[in-house]
């Protein structure tokens, strides 16, 4: 009888030891392959600009705020990976929205943008991590602004809700958890050629070290008399047309001065003394 017991019970380790084999490869195999076809997700703002992200009470959803959210307001968002452009709506809670089809059943989803959600891109539309759809806003049920961003998986369909949220990944690091925050993240969004001009906030005057349009390196809403800018080539945006309010004339420590103007070519590219030190410049309504 004794051996009896003994070798049910072998037998019944045998089997439940089976049944968790049986599931735990299948459940693994699942898993791999999910995490195997997630895009390379990388933070939906410009290559080299630093972020914070919160939980708070949405996990795994994150609200983004530029660092130390010095002015988050109008900064641009772009698109997280490479996809389609699957829905662009409003809604009273998340205000002008955009969803992403990444494929293979992954999306992301971007709220609160400060424009119609059609203004960027419209759906169908095919992006590129350096596509920009839109800008930092406060539409919705959104009393500052912020980007609330969420990356979602559902294998089948156009279209996701909340209930399909999974934890946000960057450039392959999860940020997720309850009530978390991460103070300091910068963009690894840099594949791709980014639009040039893409990171001057609208209504400022913006000078960058690039001859594409990159690399910002100050920028100001206001007159500046004592410019930090240095000895590189320049160039200028102003985002929006404020008549009146669309002229900027810089003063070079060198001698000499250029005025530039909204949508005129110099105002939109290589300044006619670029590669001078700029000295100060001034907003005017003419120059």
């Amino acid at each position: 009888m004794l051996r009896y017991v003994r070798r049910l019970r072998a037998v019944v380790l045998m089997c439940v030891a089976g049944l968790v084999l049986a599931g735990a490869p299948a459940s693994a195999a699942a898993q791999g392959a999910t995490a195997a076809a997630k895009p390379q997700f990388q933070l939906p703002f410009p290559c080299g600009t630093t972020w914070e992200m919160h939980t708070w009470g949405h996990n795994p959803a994150l609200d983004i705020v530029v660092e130390r959210n010095t002015g988050s307001d109008g900064l641009p968002v772009l698109a997280s990976a490479a996809g389609v452009v699957s829905a662009t709506y409003w809604n009273n809670g998340s205000g002008n929205t955009i969803q992403i089809s990444h494929g293979n059943g992954w999306f992301s989803a971007y709220y609160h943008l400060k424009d119609d959600p059609a203004a960027y891109v419209k759906k169908g539309d095919a992006v590129q991590p350096s596509t920009r759809i839109g800008r930092i806003g406060t539409s919705g049920a959104s009393d500052w602004s912020h980007l609330h961003y969420e990356q979602r998986y559902l294998a089948s369909g156009d279209f996701t809700d909340e209930s399909h949220r999974v934890p946000v990944h960057f450039d392959g690091v999860e940020y997720t958890g309850p009530a978390k925050d991460w103070p300091s993240v910068t963009s690894r969004n840099c594949s791709g050629t980014p639009a040039a001009w893409q990171d001057c906030p609208s209504g400022s005057v913006c000078f960058y070290s690039g001859a594409d349009g990159t690399g910002t390196v100050c920028r100001s809403a206001a007159d500046e008399p004592n410019s930090t800018c240095g000895l590189r080539r320049s160039f200028f945006n102003n985002g929006t047309q404020q008549p009146g309010y669309d002229h900027v004339q810089v003063y070079f420590k060198e001698g000499g001065s250029a005025c530039l103007h909204f949508g005129w070519d110099e105002g939109r590219g290589n300044l006619p003394a670029g590669g001078r030190t700029i000295d100060r410049f001034q907003w005017r309504g003419e120059c």
